[in-house]
């Protein structure tokens, strides 16, 4: 799949879950959100011993634009896309390794919210599809192309649980803050007998628009 394909599945998959709970008594919203991202990989390799502590996480971030429904009863639905800069680097037998990638992320996801009016915290369970747009290997100074030797399965699947809370800011523009907590379940190597997944801590800031206010 191309990341033009994956652009147009992405955006008809977005635009059918609006279309989908639009009918439903809520509050819908846009959003606008940026995170701080830690990125790094769970490994195991052919003789299926962990070396998740071999490698060292990156800082990094991650950026998106999505939509929010708040039911009349405590519900919420979200959905997202984005861009998420993930890798890790690590030191073997005296050589430094790295990867940096950056996918094109999907993410929808239902949870619980209770409203104490302006301050309403919530807890979501998404899942998320990610596509690699483009990523780079490094061994000491010599950089690979990862999207286009293929050494990397570039597609990436899994589970996100997020604890946050919404702050109203007026009846029309919300504030909320997020942690999450990305649990990739999608094995990204090529060499087989060996399994790679993302995995990943983020905090997020973000701002929620009525659509109502747009409209009148």
């Amino acid at each position: 799949m191309s990341f033009k394909q994956f652009k147009h599945r992405a955006i008809l998959i977005l635009i059918g879950l609006v279309i989908f709970i639009s009918g439903a008594k809520a509050q819908p919203a846009l959003t606008l959100e940026a995170s701080q991202y830690y990125a790094s990989f769970k490994f195991l390799d052919t003789q299926s011993i962990k070396l998740n502590s071999e490698y060292q996480g990156l800082f990094t971030g991650a950026y998106g634009i999505g939509y929010k429904h708040s039911f009349d009863f405590p519900l919420i639905v979200k959905a997202n896309l984005g861009i998420r800069n993930a890798g890790a680097s690590m030191v073997y037998d005296d050589m430094n390794y790295s990867w940096n990638l950056q996918y094109g992320d999907l993410t929808a996801g239902a949870g619980y919210i209770h409203n104490f009016g302006r301050f309403n915290p919530y807890f979501l369970v998404s899942g998320y599809f990610g596509y690699l747009l483009r990523g780079t290997q490094t061994l000491n100074n010599e950089e690979l192309n990862i999207t286009e030797s293929g050494i990397l399965n570039p597609v990436d699947i899994g589970i996100i649980f997020t604890p946050g809370c919404e702050l109203k800011l007026s009846d029309f523009i919300s504030a909320y803050g997020e942690f999450s907590y990305l649990w990739g379940l999608k094995n990204i190597e090529i060499d087989e007998g060996q399994n790679a997944s993302n995995f990943g801590m983020c905090l997020t800031l973000g701002l929620s628009f009525t659509i109502t206010s747009i409209t009148k």
